[in-house]
């Protein structure tokens, strides 16, 4: 039983990884980094 979670598991992280990898990434409007947190925060 236990090992059936633990394959359950590491299916659920596979799968999200290729899902993860397959959504696209959307670029910024002017081709440069997306602002993803102030600048200063950044730093």
């Amino acid at each position: 039983m236990k090992r059936a979670f633990r394959v359950l598991i590491l299916m659920l992280g596979l799968v999200g990884t290729y899902v993860a990898a397959a959504v696209p990434s959307v670029p910024a409007p002017d081709g440069g980094p997306l602002p993803l947190c102030p600048r200063r925060a950044c730093l």
